[in-house]
Parts: structure tokens; C-alpha cells; sequence
């Protein structure tokens, strides 16, 4: 089961829910401090602006997706072993879909990781392996839902479901214990470009040796560029939040995981 309360903790501390409460709190000092508390209304109301920048968000996601570069064509691994497996990672889940008879399905996000971790699959021959469980107690695991989007959509088998985890580091954890049962020690890692660090950083601290195979990076088409970026917009602020999120999340695991031991080469109890 995820633990609920560093997300919501998060929706505080992230745009829009922080600007909010700074907003609120300029106009809880205003009833006292009149000057003080309009500054604070005016910081917070310039902030939501600026946040809301296409362009704005645009910069913040380039200096986290920067860090990993998209693999070259030819999957070449780089330097190091090859690696013997593809491990996609999950990333949300289409609730109760009506034009699914009302089942759950494959999320948007994660239909983009398993589009690219099938085109992986084609260009290396490797096998996969689908991770996320379910940390809300759904009936159906999501490592079930994108073996069957992988099967069904993308006519691309999978030989190993990890269906324990609720979260990116216990992704990492229960991955590693699969896959050192079949003697896989190194992998391709498929997931989103702003979510790799700390899907790395995951993975490595379990000891899981990985070749990061990024994709979903973050682009603007020519008129966002040329005109309407410089204009507030839904889709701004949601890249400006996910930035922001994936940072304040590394920063999280590397303070509550940053002492974790190893995960042990046994499977998890199902």
C-alpha cells in the first residue's frame, strides 16, 4: 500500500497547491500588515504566472532531462556488460475506462513507456519485464495492465511481472529480486526523461546495474516557441510542477532510502 501522506504533503509544497497557500497567507497578514500582506499576494500571483510559462516549464523540465540523453538508434549499451533485459516502469493507470466495459486499463503515461520499451524490444531481442503494483488496493495490478497493452496492442510478449511495488524505489527493489533469479544483472531502463534520476538512482541504490533508455521528453511545437509560450496556460504549469516534482521526489528518496539495505536475493512474499 502507498503512503498517502508525502503526496499530499507534496500538493502543498508543489504549483499550484504552495502558491495558494502563500496567497492565502498574504491575505491573513494583509488583515494586519496591509503593505506586507499585498506583497505576498503580489509574489504569489507573479509566481503563478511565471510557472504557468510554457516556456518557463519547458526550461525547468530541460534541466532534469538533460541528465540522461535518449539512447542512439542502434540501442548500442555503451560502455559496461550488455544489458540482458528491458524493465518498463509503471506510470498511471486509466481508472474504471467506459470503453473498456467500465475495467481498468493502461494510463496515457504508461502507454508511452510501453510503446517506446516495445520498439526497445524490436531493436535488441531482449525480454521484458513490466513493473507497478497496486497502491490503492485495485483489483488488477498495473504490471498486469501493461502486460496486456504490451500483448494485445503491441503484439510483444512479456516474460516477467512485477506486481508488488507502490512506488519507484520498491520498483527497483522487487525488479532486482526477479531478475537475480534468472541471473539478469544489468538492463535497459524505460521510463519518462524527467522521472529517470530518481528512477536511476532507484535502481542503482538496490544494486541493479542500468543503461537509462529514456523517452517522453518534453518539446514544443513552432508556435508555442514563437507566440503562445510567452502566454499563461494549463500545459505550463504542468510542466513547471512535474520539474518541480521530480526534483522535491529524488530529494525525498535520497533522504528516506539513502540508508536502505540492499534488497535481498529472495522473492517477495505474494
Amino acid at each position: 500500500m502507498v503512503d498517502i501522506v508525502p503526496k499530499i504533503q507534496a500538493l502543498f509544497l508543489l504549483p499550484p497547491g504552495i502558491i495558494i497557500v502563500i496567497a492565502l497567507l498574504g491575505f491573513l497578514v494583509q488583515i494586519r500588515w496591509q503593505l506586507a500582506g499585498s506583497l505576498i499576494v503580489f509574489a504569489s500571483t507573479a509566481a503563478l504566472l511565471i510557472l504557468s510559462l510554457p516556456l518557463t516549464g519547458y526550461q525547468l523540465m530541460q534541466g532534469i532531462e538533460s541528465r540522461f540523453p535518449p539512447l542512439p538508434l542502434t540501442a548500442a549499451s555503451g560502455t559496461g556488460p550488455a544489458p540482458e533485459a528491458i524493465v518498463i516502469l509503471g506510470a498511471s493507470r486509466y481508472t474504471e475506462a467506459p470503453e473498456y466495459g467500465g475495467n481498468d486499463s493502461a494510463g496515457q503515461w504508461v502507454l508511452e513507456r510501453l510503446r517506446y520499451g516495445a520498439h526497445l524490444h524490436r531493436l535488441t531481442k531482449l525480454p521484458i519485464l513490466v513493473s507497478g503494483g497496486a497502491p490503492y488496493a485495485e483489483t488488477t495490478p498495473e504490471a498486469e495492465l501493461m502486460r496486456a497493452a504490451l500483448v494485445d496492442d503491441f503484439r510483444v510478449a512479456v516474460k516477467w511481472v512485477e506486481a508488488k511495488s507502490a512506488n519507484t524505489y520498491e520498483n527497483a527493489r522487487y525488479t532486482k529480486v526477479m531478475l537475480a533469479e534468472a541471473g539478469v544483472r544489468r538492463v535497459y531502463l524505460v521510463t519518462h526523461a524527467a522521472h529517470m534520476p530518481r528512477a536511476v538512482w532507484s535502481f542503482e541504490s538496490v544494486g541493479l546495474s542500468t543503461v537509462p533508455a529514456p523517452m517522453g521528453f518534453s518539446t514544443l511545437n513552432k508556435g508555442v516557441r514563437e507566440t503562445l509560450g510567452y502566454f499563461p496556460s494549463a500545459y505550463g504549469l504542468q510542466l513547471s510542477s512535474n520539474a518541480l516534482r521530480e526534483r522535491l521526489g529524488l530529494f525525498w528518496y535520497q533522504r528516506k532510502y539513502g540508508s536502505a539495505e540492499p534488497a535481498p536475493e529472495t522473492a517477495p512474499a505474494r
